[in-house]
């Protein structure tokens, strides 16, 4: 029985930490795709305000 609970814990554990990197890899790609294609005109306009 706790040999049970122990296991589904892990998997639970394992699937969050991999839904969680999945998810970080995602907006890392979306940032660094955004940024490539914005030129640097909002950062110049961020620094002004």
């Amino acid at each position: 029985m706790m040999a049970m609970v122990v296991g589904a814990i892990v998997m639970l554990i394992a699937a969050v930490i991999a839904v969680f990197l999945i998810l970080v890899a995602i907006n890392i790609a979306l940032f660094l795709k955004l940024r490539s294609a914005i030129p640097q005109e909002p950062f110049s306009n961020s620094e002004h305000v």
